[in-house]
């Protein structure tokens, strides 16, 4: 069983624009509040694969003027994969709404990207979904009673427009981002603020794809159009269908395991040879460094240290090592045929 993994922090950072001098003249309104501060507490899980299961937990944050033309939401996510093999994914995003623009910076790739919001019957905005579902009375929320707007595994609840409850259910993963403190008419700053000196790519609609969302930051987006495709379809084939959508939910996963096993093999065998070699328990402990590094990006432990280096306790460990890394070993043929996170869940489940 893989017990290490790499952290991926795609960190996408936004700041306010300048507000436009003729934003007097705009009447459109998105929320029902002039400016506002929410913070909610996100959670989720589900089974990916049979012996794989995920947990998501995070926090996001929105602040909001000018009755929401002008909008901020920023998330940080923890994606915590465990049972067949574990995994840590830690992603903190951020976007930035600007009355028909949406831009994002990415400082993996240096670069802003703008794209405009699709507008009218195209729009995906939240604030508009409830149009497709049925009202199902009210739930209070952050202190703030709000309406609920619910339709096949999908159920929000809004106040003044704006969503303090988010639930998404598919193919048995659950997603709640829930609002868990609301402030509204507050002073929401833009001072110290100020967008990187990174060029600016600019982008048509929105024209994302399930194939296309392959990354972490897009798992609510994804579930969100795995949810719009099954809801046409009848159970059965939402069930015959089941594990492609698992799949493609997992798929960065999948990508980034396929990496790090080999890295970390080759990383095992590095550290047995060292502790062959090893005189005293300082010299073991450098050793096992590189193993640590791998260990501290993904599970919720402290460090290995080994105290005692006399023969008894060096040959149990060097032992430990030939165990593990023979039986990494003779999982490669089937980890390097994997062709998503079933398959790969598969090999380490054997």
């Amino acid at each position: 069983m893989s017990t290490f993994s790499t952290v991926k922090t795609g960190v996408l950072l936004l700041c306010f624009g300048t507000y436009s001098l003729f934003a007097s003249a705009d009447t459109f309104k998105k929320y029902e509040v002039q400016s506002g501060s929410v913070v909610y507490s996100i959670s989720g899980e589900g089974v990916l694969a049979p012996d794989l299961n995920i947990t998501i937990s995070g926090e996001g944050k929105l602040r909001f003027k000018d009755w929401g033309k002008i909008a901020l939401a920023e998330e940080k996510i923890e994606e915590d994969t465990y049972g067949a093999f574990l995994d840590r994914e830690q992603i903190s995003t951020c976007v930035k709404r600007d009355r028909n623009q949406q831009f994002s910076v990415n400082y993996d790739r240096k670069v802003i990207m703008q794209r405009p919001l699709p507008q009218g019957k195209k729009s995906a905005d939240l604030s508009h979904m409830h149009r497709s579902m049925s009202r199902q009375g009210q739930e209070t929320v952050a202190g703030k009673v709000c309406t609920v707007w619910a339709k096949k595994n999908v159920r929000m609840c809004f106040y003044k427009g704006i969503p303090l409850l988010i639930e998404k259910e598919a193919v048995g993963i659950h997603y709640e981002k829930r609002a868990v403190e609301f402030k509204e008419n507050v002073n929401v700053s833009t001072d110290n603020c100020a967008m990187p000196n990174f060029p600016v790519q600019k982008f048509a609609l929105f024209k994302t794809t399930i194939k296309q969302k392959k990354s972490a930051d897009g798992f609510f987006q994804l579930l969100s159009e795995i949810i719009d495709k099954t809801s046409k379809m009848k159970s059965t084939q939402v069930q015959k269908r089941k594990q492609i959508y698992l799949n493609r939910l997992g798929e960065h996963i999948f990508a980034k395991q396929k990496i790090l096993l080999p890295q970390m093999l080759d990383s095992m065998k590095r550290a047995r040879e060292c502790l062959q070699g090893a005189d005293n328990n300082l010299e073991a402990n450098d050793c096992i460094e590189e193993i640590n590094d791998f260990r501290s990006k993904i599970v919720k432990e402290d460090e290995n240290t080994i105290d005692t280096w006399d023969k008894k306790a060096k040959d149990s460990i060097v032992d430990e090592f030939d165990a593990n890394i023979a039986r990494l070993e003779s999982r490669m043929p089937c980890i390097r045929a994997s062709k998503n996170i079933a398959d790969l869940s598969g090999c380490m489940s054997k």
